[in-house]
């Protein structure tokens, strides 16, 4: 007990002194780059458990060669020896870097491995920051050297995460892994409206419970702020890897929380909010698992190994369009019932309402089956209508339309209709016009679309009875008709001018 209480002290007084050495440093953006040093640090010690990596489940990891993810890592671990040294710049620019230098240069053996020991001691942040530099800037060059060999196999990958977690793991000021709880400086509900809300239940066990997950929805909503989904380098896109991995590692904690104390705990209690936010944790966790799931094994499936730089960027920004969508509406919701008349926009400005998003779905994909009711009718009803040219036509419009639904649409489709969906689009992607001349292609372009045609009126048909849409009219089939003929037209004259 009394071994508790002096590390209790301990950790305070630590808390305390990085505190004042943050306060004291010159340096614009100083908590948003430190949050960022600790995000990639805890994503690193994530990013090598396989569980958190967006892999084929098919496959043995024995049998998979880990370069890319190694590659990424490298990215990682640069970034983290590039924040330190700003840092350290920052505190003793002059100091430390002849420091460094004395250490790997000047030194013998002897009084190197002396002055090692002495920063191992880590009396103060800078130290522990030279400490994590050096660590970092060895992996970061170990790691790269290991790229070039082109092959990497899973054993080699484990034991670089081992000493990537060791490295994390020794460091006294800068060890975000050891940290469960909220820190004040990261971990803020910045609106108003939001903390007035929680700051009304009574009950302070089930407030207590409340704030837990809002902060840790607002948590993983600033972590995806880390991802640069807009970035013209494959490298940068790729590194966003780290920062789903450690989404993905506390996501499955937060759906635990959700699932066996929330849950539970909220529902012993003989409260109507309780009883709510008892039913709500049951459904959040299941959604969350699920939107994990479409990220994982659609999005971002062999985004590691992916090279044309429009697709890696799509992937990327998906995912991370499905997971800020989740999370904002999941505060919105979690916010309107503890005040039914909050709205979503004044929590978040670009909010859109679940209603929206299946009004949008709805008519998004309305226009597809329309399109696709289109081209049967022309090819089916007469000879002319069935020339190539029409399959031609309707397959280059097909094409168009898939890209608009891959970038505004998808991400608001479910898991279980979005894996269909990917399988067919990939098809069409394959498709070229020169293959329609071949007949056993024209021909399997045609059932291809005539079954994935079955498919979309019975997705259709399932969003028509969602509970957002109940007292919502019919779809309006001439509205649909006009909207599909401004896309034929704009697509036509653009295919037109393209030659």
């Amino acid at each position: 007990m009394e071994a508790v209480k002096v590390e209790k002290k301990t950790d305070r007084e630590k808390t305390k002194q990085r505190s004042l050495w943050l306060s004291a440093l010159k340096l614009s953006s100083k908590e948003e780059r430190l949050f960022e040093l600790e995000v990639l640090l805890k994503g690193l010690d994530r990013f090598f458990n396989l569980e958190n990596l967006p892999l084929n489940s098919g496959e043995s990891p024995i049998r998979l060669n880990f370069v890319e993810e190694l590659s990424i890592a490298g990215n990682g671990y640069a970034r983290i020896t590039e924040l330190s040294r700003r840092f350290l710049e920052a505190s003793e620019r002059s100091f430390y870097q002849f420091r460094y230098y004395v250490e790997t240069e000047l030194l013998g053996d002897l009084a190197r491995s002396r002055v090692i020991e002495q920063s191992l001691t880590q009396r103060n942040p800078e130290e522990s920051l030279m400490l994590l530099y050096s660590y970092f800037l060895s992996l970061k060059n170990l790691c790269w050297e290991l790229v070039k060999t082109k092959e990497v196999r899973y054993p080699l990958f484990f034991h670089l995460g081992c000493l990537t977690s060791r490295a994390i793991a020794q460091n006294r000021f800068f060890n975000p892994t050891s940290e469960l709880e909220f820190l004040p400086e990261y971990d803020r509900v910045a609106n108003k409206i939001v903390k007035n809300a929680v700051r009304e239940v009574i009950d302070s066990d089930l407030k207590n419970m409340i704030s837990v997950l809002i902060l840790s929805f607002y948590r993983l909503l600033h972590y995806l702020s880390f991802v640069d989904e807009q970035s013209e380098d494959i490298g940068r896109l790729k590194q966003s890897l780290i920062i789903f991995a450690l989404i993905n590692s506390e996501a499955r904690h937060l759906i635990r929380f959700l699932e066996f104390e929330l849950k539970p705990k909220a529902g012993k209690k003989k409260d109507p909010l309780a009883e709510r936010f008892s039913n709500l944790a049951d459904g959040l966790g299941f959604q969350l698992s699920m939107e994990l799931r479409k990220i994982n094994h659609t999005e971002l499936l062999s985004v590691a190994k992916q090279t044309e730089l429009d697709l890696l960027r799509a992937s990327v920004e998906n995912s991370k369009g499905v997971l800020i969508n989740f999370l904002e509406q999941s505060i919105v919701q979690m916010a309107q019932e503890l005040t039914p008349q909050i709205r979503g926009e004044q929590i978040f400005p670009n909010f859109i309402s679940r209603k929206q998003i299946s009004l949008k779905l709805r008519e998004d994909l309305a226009i597809f089956r329309a399109l696709m009711d289109k081209f049967e009718e022309i090819t089916e009803t007469s000879i002319s209508g069935a020339s190539l040219n029409s399959y031609i036509s309707y397959l280059k419009l097909q094409k168009a339309y898939i890209q608009y639904l891959e970038r505004f649409t998808a991400p608001f489709i479910r898991y279980s209709d979005l894996i269909e969906f990917k399988r067919y689009f990939g098809k069409i992607k394959a498709l070229s016009v020169s293959d329609l001349h071949r007949m056993d292609k024209l021909e399997g372009f045609k059932m291809e679309s005539k079954f994935f045609k079955i498919f979309l009126d019975t997705t259709l048909s399932h969003i028509n009875q969602r509970a957002d849409l109940r007292d919502e009219p019919a779809i309006d089939e001439k509205q649909i008709r006009e909207k599909l003929k401004i896309f034929v037209n704009r697509e036509l004259e653009r295919i037109k001018g393209a030659k």
